[in-house]
C-alpha cells in the first residue's frame, strides 16, 4: 500500500512547466521532446545562461531532480537551485535529492556519469572542473567545491595561492554525509569517505579503501560499498539463514 501512496506523491510533485521549460530551453529539440530531465515544483532557476549536454542514449526521466531522499527530508522543505552559467554534462540514471545546489560558473564544467545518486542539501560549485564518475553515492549535506572563492596571500613575499583546481571523484565512491570535497581532490575508484571528513588533495591510497578525518587519512583497505543487485543477494542470504 505504501509503495502506491509514494508513487502518487511523486506524481503530484512533478512540475510540468518547469520540466518543459528546462528541457526545451537547455537541450536540442530532438532530445528535449523525450523529456529526459524531470523536475519537481521545488526547483528554482537562478541562471540558465550556460548549457546542458546529455551523453549516451536519451530516455524519458533518466535524470531526476527532487525525487530522492524523501524518507529523511520532506520534498518541498528545501529548494533545489540550478545556477548554470557554464557547462553541465549528464548521463543516464542520475538522481538528485531536495535542497541541492548546482552552480556552474562561466567557463567551468560539471560532469556526472551514469548511475549516480546525490542526496539532500548537497552543494556542488564549479569554477573550473568537477567530475563525478559512475556508480557513486553522495550522502546528504556534502559540499563539493573546486574553489576557495578568495585568494590567500603570503605576507612575506606577497605571493598568492591557486584559487581553483579540478576535482575528480572516482567510480563507485561513497561519500559520507557532511563531508567537504575541496579543490584539487582526486579519489581512487571504490573509495569510501567517512562522514564529516575533509578531502583536499589527490588521495594516494589504494582502490577499495576507507578514508576518514580532517584532513582524511587511510583507515582500512580491501573493502567496498555494496550496491543494487549484490545488496539484494546479501539480504536474501541473511533471510534464508534467519539472521534478519
Amino acid at each position: 500500500m505504501w509503495n502506491k501512496i509514494n508513487q502518487i506523491r511523486r506524481f503530484y510533485r512533478v512540475s510540468v512547466w518547469r520540466t518543459l521549460l528546462f528541457n526545451f530551453y537547455m537541450l536540442p529539440f530532438s532530445q528535449a521532446i523525450k523529456l529526459p530531465i524531470l523536475l519537481t515544483r521545488n526547483v528554482r532557476f537562478y541562471n540558465l545562461s550556460g548549457k546542458v549536454i546529455l551523453k549516451g542514449r536519451v530516455k524519458p526521466a533518466m535524470i531526476r531532480f527532487g525525487f530522492l531522499g524523501e524518507d529523511n527530508l520532506y520534498w518541498n522543505s528545501e529548494k533545489i537551485i540550478l545556477n548554470i552559467s557554464g557547462c553541465l554534462v549528464l548521463t543516464h540514471n542520475i538522481h538528485f535529492g531536495n535542497g541541492v545546489l548546482i552552480r556552474v560558473e562561466r567557463n567551468a564544467n560539471i560532469e556526472i556519469e551514469e548511475n549516480v545518486s546525490i542526496s539532500n542539501k548537497v552543494k556542488i560549485i564549479a569554477y573550473k572542473s568537477i567530475l563525478i564518475r559512475q556508480n557513486t553515492r553522495i550522502a546528504w549535506e556534502v559540499q563539493i567545491l573546486d574553489t576557495t572563492f578568495h585568494y590567500i596571500r603570503n605576507l612575506g613575499d606577497m605571493t598568492f595561492g591557486e584559487l581553483n583546481a579540478p576535482i575528480i571523484i572516482g567510480e563507485n565512491n561513497w561519500i559520507g554525509n557532511r563531508t567537504s570535497i575541496m579543490k584539487g581532490t582526486k579519489t581512487p575508484n571504490y573509495t569510501i569517505v567517512a562522514s564529516g571528513s575533509l578531502v583536499n588533495k589527490d588521495l594516494n591510497v589504494p582502490e577499495y579503501s576507507i578514508v576518514a578525518g580532517t584532513p582524511v587519512k587511510l583507515i582500512k583497505t580491501g573493502v567496498y560499498r555494496v550496491l543494487s543487485k549484490e545488496e539484494k543477494e546479501i539480504i536474501n542470504s541473511l533471510k534464508k539463514n534467519s539472521l534478519i
